[in-house]
């Protein structure tokens, strides 16, 4: 049965068991010690998940529950400490109108009044830490992501291949990269304006994130040019990859209900045992090159 409860510093709730209740801040001079210490340990870290696991590990002394979980969809968030059982209790989570996502505990037991009445003054000292923490993950995904078309950036780009080698010398397994080039995107931009320009790179990124692999990544790297990493992938594999990709690209021909010529230049390199990420990368933006002056809208390999 659902009911409302005012509670200590006006913070104003809805509680029941599998219904959205909704947590809001309370001020810090209505918060126990035990809140108040708990929010100082959770000010120790701006990562979600460690936040999540250190607050699950402080509530559980005060109310046993078997698992909490924690779930954005706005950013994408769904962290899992322990293991959801059948009886739940479940919060939405906001500061004034900032929605910050919503918490689920779970146990083998329904919670009892009391017990709900503690996790609920615990979850009014997670809320600033947490929204600290969601800030942060947001600034540092925006530095990473290209905000016109949503997928990771040059400098986004630069992290991973220097990880992914790494990893392929590590493991002995091969790493290969694609480099994509829209050809004549200056004439589209001439003929049918920036917008539409901009339109043509969000098209062709929905075109190649559904052509390649849950495990490849793909990065705008500037302008018109593009760049995919495949991990366990050797050469032959990705020439095949590039040449889908390429086909996919050509076979664009409306957006917005405009008859729009797109077409793709591809370059594809794989690690040797010389490469770092300078020349791994120059070698595929080589082959792009020889691509482009073959005649355009085709797919070549380094040697």
């Amino acid at each position: 049965m659902t009911h409302t409860t005012p509670t200590k510093g006006n913070l104003k709730l809805v509680s029941a068991e599998q219904t959205p209740a909704t947590i809001l801040p309370a001020n810090p001079e209505h918060l126990g010690p035990r809140t108040l210490e708990l929010m100082g340990q959770l000010q120790t870290t701006l990562d979600i998940g460690q936040q999540l696991e250190l607050f699950a590990h402080l509530a559980n002394q005060t109310v046993p529950f078997n698992g909490v979980r924690y779930a954005d969809s706005r950013l994408d968030h769904d962290y899992l400490v322990g293991i959801e059982k059948a009886h739940q209790a479940h919060y939405r989570l906001s500061i004034d109108d900032d929605e910050l996502g919503n918490i689920t505990f779970s146990r083998e037991l329904p919670f009892r009044e009391k017990e709900l009445n503690r996790l609920e003054n615990l979850l009014a000292g997670l809320l600033y830490p947490l929204r600290n923490a969601r800030l942060y993950t947001h600034a540092i995904s925006a530095a990473l992501h290209d905000p016109l078309t949503g997928v990771c950036n040059r400098g986004s780009f630069h992290q991973a291949i220097r990880r992914d080698i790494q990893l392929a010398r590590r493991k002995e397994r091969p790493l290969s990269l694609i480099v994509v080039d829209l050809d004549h995107f200056k004439r589209i931009n001439d003929r049918f304006g920036h917008s539409m320009g901009d339109r043509v790179l969000q098209k062709t990124t929905e075109v190649m994130e559904k052509a390649i692999r849950g495990s490849d990544m793909l990065f705008r790297y500037g302008g018109e040019e593009f760049v995919i990493l495949l991990s366990d992938t050797t050469l032959d594999g990705a020439k095949l990859l590039a040449e889908r990709l390429r086909e996919s690209i050509a076979a664009i021909d409306r957006i917005d209900g405009i008859e729009v010529p797109v077409s793709a230049s591809l370059g594809v390199a794989e690690l040797n045992a010389d490469d770092d990420e300078g020349s791994l990368f120059d070698r595929a933006d080589s082959a792009l090159y020889l691509a482009k002056k073959k005649g355009r809208n085709r797919v070549r390999a380094a040697v």
